[in-house]
C-alpha cells in the first residue's frame, strides 16, 4: 500500500511475551487499545476493535510472527479508506514496541491525527502495565491538560488588552465579552460557545468553553508574564476528562484545541 506512513515507538518495561499479550489478548488490549471482538490468533482472521461507543475498526489479519510481528489492514466503521498497520516487538526485555500505519491520505490533519492517536494508545499501554507511574500532568484517565507557552520579543506590549485581543485570539461575538471561540483545522473554522469570561486587569483571561453540548465546560486560562526584555504568553486548558465522549473522540477533540492554541500563540508573535 502506498501513502503516508506514521510511526510511533515506546519502550516497555517487560519481556517480549508480555508485550505480545498486551496486543493480541482481548482482555489486556481493552486497557489501552479498545474492545477486541476476540483474541488475535491467526492469519486471515477478521474481527473488530471498538475504541469507543461510536468508534469501531474492522481488522483483517495479514501476518503473525508470535512475539515479534503483527500486521493487519484496518478500516474505520468497516468501510474505506483502508490502512495497513504493523506492530513490531523488538528486543527481549525491556522491549521496544513500534507501530506503523500506512494511510491512503496525505492530508496533514489526517496524518497528524493518526500519529497522535497511536501516541495516546501507546501511552495508555505503558500506563496499564503493572507498577507504571502516572505521567506528569495527566488526569486520572491518562489525558493530559493542554499547556502551551510562547515567548514574545515585545516588551511593553499588552496582548490581553481588549483593544488588541481580537487581533490574535480566535474569538467573536456581537458584544463584549465574546460569545465564540474558534477551532480552525482541515474542517474549517468551528465555533464553540464561551459560557464564562473573567479577566484580571491585562495579565489574565479565564474562559469556560463548551467543547461538547451538555457536558461541563472546559476551562482555559491565558496569562501573560512580563520581563524587561520580553513577554511570555501561557495557556492552560483543562477539563477534558469530564467530557462524555469515548476516549478516542475526546483525544481527537483535545488535540484539535491544542493545535489551535499553538497556532494562536504563533499569531500573537505577528499581531
Amino acid at each position: 500500500m502506498n501513502g503516508s506512513v506514521v510511526e510511533h515507538s515506546v519502550r516497555l518495561p517487560c519481556d517480549a511475551a508480555a508485550a505480545w499479550r498486551m496486543i493480541v489478548d482481548a482482555r489486556r488490549a481493552q486497557a489501552w487499545w479498545g474492545r477486541l471482538e476476540a483474541d488475535i490468533t491467526h492469519v486471515a482472521q477478521e474481527l473488530t476493535v471498538a475504541t469507543g461507543t461510536s468508534s469501531v475498526y474492522r481488522l483483517w489479519v495479514e501476518t503473525i510472527l508470535p512475539e515479534r510481528v503483527l500486521a493487519f489492514t484496518s478500516a474505520y466503521l468497516g468501510v474505506s479508506p483502508v490502512t495497513a498497520v504493523r506492530f513490531d516487538v523488538l528486543g527481549s526485555g525491556p522491549v521496544l514496541l513500534r507501530v506503523s500505519e500506512t494511510l491512503e491520505s496525505a492530508d496533514p490533519a489526517t496524518v497528524h491525527q493518526a500519529r497522535r492517536l497511536w501516541q495516546h494508545r501507546l501511552d495508555r499501554l505503558v500506563a496499564s502495565l503493572p507498577g507504571a507511574p502516572p505521567a506528569p500532568g495527566e488526569t486520572d484517565d491518562g489525558l493530559a491538560d493542554i499547556t502551551v507557552r510562547r515567548t514574545l520579543d515585545r516588551p511593553g506590549w499588552r496582548p490581553l488588552h481588549r483593544a488588541v485581543l481580537s487581533e490574535w485570539l480566535p474569538l467573536s461575538g456581537p458584544a463584549w465579552p465574546p460569545r465564540w471561540f474558534y477551532v480552525i483545522d482541515s474542517e474549517g473554522p468551528r465555533p464553540f460557545p464561551v459560557v464564562r469570561w473573567r479577566t484580571h486587569f491585562d495579565d489574565l483571561i479565564a474562559l469556560g468553553i463548551e467543547a461538547v453540548p451538555g457536558c461541563p465546560p472546559t476551562e482555559a486560562e491565558v496569562a501573560v508574564a512580563a520581563t524587561a526584555t520580553a513577554l511570555e504568553l501561557r495557556v492552560r486548558h483543562t477539563g477534558w476528562a469530564a467530557l462524555d465522549l469515548d476516549a478516542e473522540t475526546r483525544e481527537v477533540l483535545r488535540d484539535r484545541f491544542l493545535a489551535t492554541w499553538r497556532h494562536t500563540l504563533q499569531r500573537a508573535v505577528h499581531a
